[in-house]
């Protein structure tokens, strides 16, 4: 059929100019509307003059988003999700990037060429056994789409910049004096009196009404959703699973036991010496006479080792008086094996054993008994890995599969249950707030479930790691949105957050009272005597990493100013467990150094600051060049083209 419309075609003028009428047209529109529209796309941003358009942003964008997606094992979490948001900040990273080359070519740095060249030979990416290959650069460069004139080019850019980097925060350093300042501050200790104010025994106390309850309910109904929901249908594949289901009989673990006894049974190793002399001194039979003769000497109580060293032609064994240490079987002439393991007792002595190098006086040295465990005390073991070794194979089997057929049918998990043979479950609604069990509330999961491509899409997830080879794939089934709570929904929530904003007004007052009377100079439990809910707190001594009162109180503590001997420093602060605290700054006090001799690391006193490079501060400065550079930089962002 096809060849007959190409005849028909190829000798038919009208037909032919007909088709080629209705491809000439839309490129004649096109290129018109490209000439009225100025034939280019406008940048989203310029910097110094210097244009960031669609291109770069839509890279820089898709590069965030895959890291991102690697950092959370695939799948990009529902907070990351928001695609202007990502562009927001892959726009603003170029902008960075492109305020931090300006400089770099103002102050005009730059890379000689043998200087890069260096730099790229010693890539071990272009290298081959630790040489710089070219063949492998060039193919490398091939395979990234990049060519060789721009990515040197990208790469001298890239040299540069790091210059410049180092060059701030290589180079930052603290100085003596600063040293010694910022390790007293670190020492510093502060001393506080202060009057505590125990919330939850006040709310204790605080008696709500049922009016007072729907009336806080109305006002903050806002505040109290169900949150959004999913129920989803997945396929889970875990290896541990899949094991617990195969069989392994006794006979296969004792197969398996036998075939690896090396494993589990250590053989008997025998120590031996020996004193050989080889086929070159002499025929078998002399040889043999010489070696009766040495046996009847060594029996008459002369030094094995020493006629070893005298007479033995093994080099490698003579000066050590012929010790050939542990032998294992099968690790020797088969003759010589025979004959030390003929021997019983450490001290025997073998007769003369004539081997393929010559003929030995072999002496049993010591003998270290078969050990090990028993198929019985094994089998078990043996059964749970091979039951294992199995299921893994399994595993990553099921695993290609239900990953190939989720994705050559993104619309339904079907096919991959089908072909696979492994159940498609479907689960409970699952929320923020729900344990629905380690799979299912596994985070990797929840953000999957929650994700733009799942409830947007409609398309299966790709298979997310759960635990040790154990993984799912899923699909969202139903999707609700936030609901509104009802009052009994949430009527214990309610009454308890009314009495604790009752208790706080309460307290709230002591405390300001108690405030007032520190500032005078009134003793902590004075102040708190008489009120069941306060309890005094005198001379409490704070460091900077002091775990006795919150860190909110420590920090407030710490940022109060010096007494000047005529004004009383007081503050307020409510605790995390909404406890009250009004305290009085006593004293500030810093501790001397320890000096101590030792250069193990461990016993330095650790708020000491050294003098000296300080690449830490270095990088806090380069951060507020880059800033500061940013604020004086000339950006302009076109709105209707940028995120």
């Amino acid at each position: 059929m096809l060849l007959d419309l190409r005849e028909t075609v190829r000798n038919s003028k009208p037909i032919k100019y007909t088709l080629i009428t209705i491809i000439i047209i839309p490129f004649a529109l096109v290129g018109i509307g490209s000439y009225l529209s100025g034939g280019s796309v406008p940048p989203v941003a310029e910097v110094n003059g210097q244009a960031i358009d669609q291109l770069q942003l839509e890279r820089a964008y898709q590069q965030q988003r895959q890291q991102l997606a690697r950092m959370f094992g695939g799948q990009l979490p529902e907070a990351f999700a928001n695609e202007s948001l990502l562009r927001e900040q892959a726009l603003q990273q170029l902008i960075t990037q492109q305020v931090l080359e300006s400089e770099v070519a103002r102050q005009k740095f730059a890379v000689g060429d043998s200087t890069l060249g260096r730099a790229i030979r010693n890539l071990p990416a272009f290298q081959v056994d630790g040489q710089f290959d070219s063949e492998t650069y060039q193919n490398q460069l091939r395979a990234s789409g990049m060519s060789v004139a721009a990515f040197e080019q990208s790469f001298r850019d890239d040299t540069a910049m790091n210059q410049f980097r180092t060059g701030i925060s290589d180079t930052s350093f603290t100085l003596p004096s600063e040293a010694e300042r910022l390790s007293a501050l670190a020492r510093q200790t502060r001393t506080i009196d202060a009057v505590r104010f125990d919330a939850a025994k006040a709310a204790e106390t605080v008696d709500v009404t049922e009016d007072e309850i729907v009336a806080y309910f109305d006002e903050n109904k806002d505040n109290y959703k169900f949150p959004e929901r999913v129920k989803v249908r997945y396929i889970e594949i875990e290896s541990s699973t899949i094991a617990a289901n195969i069989e392994i009989s006794e006979e296969q673990a004792e197969t398996f036991y036998n075939d690896n006894r090396g494993n589990f049974i250590r053989a008997e190793q025998r120590e031996v010496s020996h004193i050989l002399l080889s086929n070159d001194q002499g025929d078998e039979d002399e040889l043999i006479a010489r070696l009766s003769d040495i046996r009847q000497r060594v029996e008459a109580g002369e030094s094995f080792a020493d006629l070893a060293r005298e007479f033995s032609d093994d080099i490698g064994t003579a000066e050590l008086g012929g010790s050939l240490g542990v032998i294992a079987p099968g690790g020797m002439d088969p003759a010589f094996e025979e004959a030390v393991f003929a021997l019983n007792e450490a001290g025997d002595l073998s007769e003369p054993v004539v081997s393929q190098f010559g003929v030995h006086l072999i002496r049993l040295d010591d003998v270290t008994p078969e050990s090990g465990k028993s198929f019985e005390e094994v089998k078990d073991e043996i059964i749970a890995d091979m039951q294992q070794d199995e299921a893994d194979r399994e595993f990553f089997d099921l695993r290609e599969i239900v990953s190939e057929q989720a994705f050559d049918n993104p619309d339904s998990l079907e096919p991959a249950s089908e072909v696979s043979g492994l159940e498609l479950k479907t689960s409970d609604w699952l929320d923020s707030e729900t344990d629905s069990g380690p799979v299912l509330s596994n985070p990797r999961v929840m953000s999957a479930a929650f994700g733009p491509e799942l409830l947007d899409e409609q398309l299966n997830s790709e298979i997310i790691e759960v635990g040790d080879r154990h993984v799912v794939v899923l699909r969202v089934l139903e999707h609700e949105g936030e609901r509104d709570k009802t009052l009994e929904d949430v009527r214990d929530q309610v009454t308890e957050e009314l009495k604790n904003e009752r208790a706080n007004e309460m307290l709230t007052s002591r405390q300001e009272s108690a405030l007032e009377k520190l500032a005078a100079g009134e003793a902590p439990a004075a102040i708190a005597e008489g009120d069941e809910f306060a309890s005094a707190l005198e001379g409490v001594v704070l460091e900077r990493q002091s775990t006795e009162l919150d860190a909110r109180v420590v920090t407030r503590v710490f940022a109060l100013p010096h007494p000047d001997g005529e004004t009383v420093v007081t503050e307020k602060v409510q605790m995390n467990n909404g406890d009250l605290l009004a305290l009085r700054l006593a004293a500030i006090d810093v501790s001397e150094a320890e000096v101590t001799e030792s250069t193990d690391p461990a016993s330095a006193d650790p708020a000491a600051v050294s003098a000296g490079a300080n690449p830490q501060l270095g990088g806090t400065e380069f951060e507020a060049l880059l800033e500061s550079l940013r604020e004086s930089a000339d950006v302009e962002i076109n709105s209707t083209a940028s995120p």
